[in-house]
């Protein structure tokens, strides 16, 4: 049994989006002759986001980073980039690295993989990872060249081809992705691959035990469109409230938001309710297989991401759990990657642009008729986690056996 030490800021044992990647391989990679040791930070102040106490600690954070960030806006776009490029987890770096050092010393991995974000985890791993030790970063979002982070300077980039030149293969998680990465590094072409995000198996099981919805007809036959996850100003939640305001679509679509709302997007939500806007029901952010429920009890999932959220290159993860529980995706975007890869699954009639009201009305017209088709279950198997841990484990082999 070879072993596998992941680096990664945030632990894999914290619930929500980020961790659920490796959450899942951490159980699939054992079948493949690998064992998973995780180095990681503390778990944050806030981290369980379900919780109460921290859910407040959240949106006050965001209140406060949301300043921060306006205030110190200038000064970062002197070098290029984003305040959200350095996060405060980046101070865990230099910490990290030592961690990581001691920890290879001690216990010899036969393979470090570093995976972000937050970028401090392969910062650390770059840092920290002597040259004999095979190294492969795996970059979930990208960080230099996504919009939410490289403002167009060369800072970001150089660091990244600093980063990437340790590695000896560098995992994206879309095509779209692996594309940016091999046009802006192409002596490293051929070490970049794809490992898609997709879905974890248990999903369906949990999804089992979740008592039915009422019916429509106990709903006045209202839809209800389901947003599982975060929403924030690049992924606005307006452009749909104002589309369910349309009078074709007055009572024929329910709106439930089940996750954390940015104060733009909470202010969003309350601005419809002075207006008389169309009824919003919110659900505070609960842990992973709660949120898997509602979404097996929703008739549809809603997808809502910008250019500035990474859209040309990131995939929304929540598609992959809407798809493999048989639900419509509503997908309102830029036209990015979520958009591509539900064409490529032939899901996409219920995709619309943000900055095409009128594509928003259509596309919830059509799933209020049911004029949906979903993809067959065969094309979704290539996203099942358990196959995707098999895809990893193999190419871990690779570079292992050098």
């Amino acid at each position: 049994m070879r072993r596998l030490l992941l680096v990664t800021h945030r632990s894999i044992e914290q619930d929500g989006g980020p961790a659920a990647r490796w959450r899942a391989f951490a159980r699939y990679l054992p079948e493949h002759g690998w064992e998973l040791d995780v180095l990681s930070a503390a778990a944050r102040a806030g981290a369980a986001e379900f919780e109460a106490g921290s859910a407040r600690a959240v949106a006050r954070r965001a209140t406060a980073m949301a300043r921060v960030g306006r205030l110190s806006e200038p000064v970062f776009s002197l070098a290029g980039m984003r305040p959200d490029a350095l996060p405060l987890s980046i101070l865990w770096t230099p910490r990290g690295a030592r961690r990581v050092r001691r920890w290879i010393e001690e216990r010899r991995p036969d393979l470090v993989l570093a995976s972000g974000p937050p970028i401090a985890g392969p910062l650390a791993a770059r840092i920290g990872v002597p040259a004999h030790v095979p190294l492969v970063v795996e970059l979930r979002d990208l960080w230099a060249g996504s919009p939410a982070f490289d403002a167009g300077g060369r800072t970001l980039a150089r660091v990244e081809d600093w980063l990437l030149h340790g590695a000896r293969r560098v995992v994206a998680c879309t095509p779209e992705a692996v594309c940016d990465l091999r046009r802006r590094h192409p002596d490293l072409a051929p070490r970049v691959v794809e490992i898609a995000n997709g879905f974890d198996p248990q999903i369906r099981s949990i999804a089992q035990q979740w008592q039915p919805s009422p019916s429509r007809e106990a709903r006045g036959r209202a839809l209800t469109l389901l947003h599982s996850g975060t929403l924030t100003p690049a992924r606005p939640i307006g452009p749909v409230i104002r589309a369910l305001g349309d009078a074709r679509l007055a009572g024929g679509v329910r709106l439930v938001l089940h996750g954390y709302l940015s104060p733009t997007s909470r202010a969003e939500v309350e601005q419809a309710g002075r207006c008389g806007g169309p009824p919003i029901e919110l659900h505070a952010p609960a842990p992973w297989a709660d949120a898997v429920r509602r979404i097996a009890a929703a008739d549809a999932g809603l997808i809502t991401q910008a250019r500035a959220a990474g859209d040309e290159t990131a995939v929304a993860s929540k598609v992959y759990e809407y798809l493999a529980l048989g639900k419509p995706v509503v997908c309102v975007s830029d036209g990015g990657a979520t958009e591509a890869l539900l064409r490529r699954l032939g899901a996409e009639e219920l995709c619309a642009r943000l900055d095409r009201p009128e594509t928003i009305v259509a596309a919830l017209l059509r799933l209020r008729e049911g004029a949906v088709r979903r993809p067959p279950p065969e094309r979704l198997e290539a996203y099942d986690r358990r196959a995707l841990a098999s895809r990893m484990a193999a190419l871990l082999e690779e570079v292992a056996s050098g």
